[in-house]
């Protein structure tokens, strides 16, 4: 008489089961690992933004305080170029300021012990600083002196890979009295 016996399954899970199921996890595991740097990526990309947004908005703000027949001469400051900096102040100072956050000393701009004394330490992102005083009605032309309105553009570039991030952001300046 011939004995048979029946395999039991009670031993756990075979070969081919745990194979399998290593390359499901194998395959998660990879495709969640390839998120981290795009996610890294968009985290920066959101922080340049950010910060030129903010940067912007201060420049915009600092113009909105500047006397309306003087707000022209900041017509074409650029942070990057101390060639572009008013001849006076209240303006010169504001420009050297944008310069100091942005970007620091360097390319020209060097700063007094008394200058960033009364504006704080900063870390400067090497962010360059735009401004255009524009007709309201024609953005090609500068802000003659007798108008009562006038345009203020404002443009932010922050370095970055692969591309540099840009803001541009414009208010209209009133003259009030």
């Amino acid at each position: 008489m011939r004995k048979t016996t029946t395999m039991k399954n009670d031993r756990g899970f075979t070969l081919v089961e745990v194979l399998v199921a290593a390359m499901i996890l194998t395959v998660a595991l990879l495709t969640l690992a390839t998120m981290f740097p795009t996610g890294y990526k968009q985290i920066a990309d959101a922080g340049r933004l950010t910060l030129a947004t903010n940067g912007a908005n201060h420049v915009l703000e600092d113009l909105g305080s500047v006397p309306f027949t003087s707000v022209r001469n900041l017509d074409n400051f650029d942070s990057n170029s101390s060639g572009s900096l008013p001849a006076a102040d209240p303006e010169l100072a504001i420009a050297r300021r944008w310069r100091y956050m942005l970007a620091g000393s360097g390319s020209g701009f060097s700063f007094t012990t008394a200058e960033t004394t009364a504006w704080g330490t900063v870390t400067p992102f090497g962010g360059r600083a735009q401004v255009q005083i524009r007709q309201v009605d024609n953005a090609g032309n500068a802000c003659p002196a007798a108008a009562t309105t006038c345009r203020a553009v404002v443009t932010i570039t922050m370095p970055g890979q692969p591309a540099p991030t840009t803001v541009t952001l414009s208010t209209i300046l009133v003259r009030m009295f």
